[in-house]
């Protein structure tokens, strides 16, 4: 007898059973690693995006992918204030196994002997290394110490047939030194199997572009929204394992609710399977666009208790109020003045709250002073979180 289970995964960060509509993203993966192996010319990825569009996904497929061809290939989730170093020995440490102890301790030893600052020490099972990236109060990284790091890991990695990878997420947190450092250093080890993947929000080209030289020598894309074909396919696949469909009129009803967010693609099909009983256990059957609707209600609470919440429960009283100012001009983009005359503030004086948002990540900027939510259907849960208004989450 098959299992009582629920093949959605909803989960941030969390793999789906299928991944949808993100073909172009992984086969820019592929190349990437082609031309790099080839020692051709290679661009380093930016994936931009909205929160619940999947890039941590993406970045997680990428490093399976190079793994599995033989990579030295990490991930780390950047750190605001944290410095690159704690990126940078995070990964080394965990590809470590693939391009053998000799070679990496070799040059982690050359890298700690160079940077005479504080250091970051990491460690996994018997094997530790310590990083001074991170530079004493008062100094800065040796402007070539990330680029000769990058060299001699491109020059280990080609010698082991391979190539060596830094995936990282969340890249808008990264300080402007360390950020320009990193574009110093994969423009300095052009030519060697070595680069960076990394994502963040919509405002990431921008703040990349601002950190200097080399920012016209990556190759920027967005994550978008899935098509309803792709909503479709990322509903629809996982239940066939189980010999179990959906009505015609149940997935329109879900590609309606949620309009192209794979996050949202998950947390619906997953109430909506618990809706129908969860039919793992039961080859045949045919979820309806009744299900569908019993699944609403429980779905927008998940989304209220968790999603939304966690993210407004982040903000200062002051905050919440800039907050509430945004959202009661509109669910999309918003003109920055326009919230500061919302407050009867000037934009100078409400700019302090503006900025405290974007660094937790609660808003970005997706043009020169324009405003929008970082999480879709965050404004009508701000509304309806202050009172001043009755729009439904979706």
């Amino acid at each position: 007898m098959t299992a009582r289970v629920n093949p959605y995964s909803p989960g941030v960060g969390s793999s789906p059973p299928v991944l949808a509509g993100r073909g172009r993203q992984l086969s820019q993966i592929s190349y990437l690693a082609d031309q790099l192996e080839a020692r051709a010319g290679a661009e380093n990825i930016v994936w931009s995006g909205l929160r619940g569009m999947g890039k941590t996904v993406l970045l997680h497929e990428a490093l399976d992918r190079l793994r599995d061809r033989g990579w030295l290939a990490g991930y780390s989730e950047v750190r605001k204030n944290a410095g690159i170093g704690s990126s940078v020995a995070s990964i080394l440490l965990q590809g470590q196994a693939v391009l053998g102890r000799g070679k990496l301790a070799k040059a982690l030893g050359w890298l700690r002997d160079m940077a005479h600052a504080t250091t970051v020490t990491a460690g996994t099972g018997d094997f530790s290394v310590q990083l001074g990236l991170v530079p004493a109060k008062g100094s800065q990284l040796p402007e070539d110490a990330l680029d000769s790091l990058f060299i001699r890991l491109g020059e280990a990695a080609s010698d082991a047939g391979v190539g060596a990878m830094f995936l990282l997420d969340e890249l808008q947190l990264m300080d402007t030194h360390d950020l320009s450092a990193l574009l110093h250093a994969a423009n300095a080890a052009e030519g060697l199997p070595v680069g960076f993947v990394a994502t963040g929000l919509p405002d990431l080209p921008g703040l990349v572009a601002a950190a200097g030289s080399y920012a016209e020598r990556l190759f920027y894309d967005r994550v978008d929204r899935l098509s309803p074909l792709d909503v479709t396919v990322a509903i629809e696949e996982p239940a066939v394992a189980f010999d179990v469909g959906y009505q015609p009129e149940a997935i329109d009803a879900l590609v309606k609710l949620v309009q192209g967010y794979p996050y949202f693609a998950q947390l619906y099909a997953m109430e909506t399977w618990r809706s129908a009983g969860t039919p793992s256990d039961r080859p045949g059957t045919v979820i309806t666009l009744a299900d569908v609707e019993d699944a609403v209600e429980p779905t927008r609470a998940r989304l209220e208790e968790g999603l939304y919440r966690i993210r407004y429960d982040k903000a200062s009283e002051r905050e919440q109020g800039y907050l509430g100012a945004m959202a009661a001009l509109g669910d999309g983009r918003i003109p920055s003045g326009e919230v500061a005359r919302q407050l009867g503030s000037t934009p100078q004086a409400a700019s302090t709250f503006r900025d405290r948002l974007m660094s937790k990540g609660i808003i970005y900027s997706p043009a020169h002073n324009v405003l929008e939510f970082s999480v879709p259907g965050f404004a009508a849960y701000v509304r309806r979180r202050q009172g001043s208004g009755e729009a439904t989450a979706t």
